[in-house]
């Protein structure tokens, strides 16, 4: 029994160190392309202070907040009475530009069932053009990036982007995403299990 006990136990570090060495040497991405990863980076890794303590909980009704349109006026969301994927996103980010195709697609599929919405945590500038050589058909909006933005009141506590939130027609926060998706059908899949 003892032995037994003893090689699980070495099983389990091993499994722990391989997790831990995972993430220093490639970074957080595939961790989080797992529910487990992301149930870590979002329940148990978070970093304590200012952005854990402000940021709105799965389940609450999220405050309205501004970001600017791509003329510089500003726009309030979340948008009253609709469903909402709101992707945050960087010109400079890969997984961001990986992601972008997918994204449009989800919104061609069915644009009057939810609203998907980017908004870029960059300079506007460089989101500017980063649009005109990816095109999109869904709405985005910037947002300077810093401690307090709306990603971060989001739970998006690490400042990983991309970050995807799905909000429902009372303004709720439903899911979170840290991270790339790995593929539409992970994505289609995301929103689907809430929307149906």
């Amino acid at each position: 029994m003892k032995k037994m006990l003893l090689i699980t136990m070495v099983a389990l570090l091993a499994g722990v160190l391989g997790v831990a060495a995972s993430v220093f040497i490639s970074g957080p991405g595939a961790l989080l392309r797992t529910n487990l990863g992301q149930w870590l980076f979002q329940e148990v890794f978070t970093p304590e202070g200012d952005v854990k303590n402000s940021s709105i909980e799965i389940g609450q009704v999220v405050s309205p907040f501004s970001v600017l349109d791509f003329s510089g006026k500003p726009q309030q969301l979340p948008i009253p009475k609709r469903w909402q994927v709101i992707n945050y996103w960087a010109s400079w980010c890969g997984p961001c530009r990986a992601e972008m195709p997918m994204l449009n697609a989800l919104h061609a599929q069915k644009p009057r069932q939810f609203e998907v919405i980017g908004i870029a945590l960059d300079d506007l500038n460089d989101a500017k053009d980063f649009l005109r050589s990816t095109p999109i058909s869904f709405v985005s909006y910037q947002e300077a990036p810093s401690q307090h933005d709306s990603s971060s009141r989001l739970g998006n506590a690490w400042g990983v982007l991309p970050f995807t939130v799905l909000i429902n027609p009372e303004g709720i926060l439903l899911r979170r995403h840290i991270g790339q998706f790995e593929n539409q059908q992970q994505l289609d899949d995301w929103v689907s299990e809430v929307i149906h």
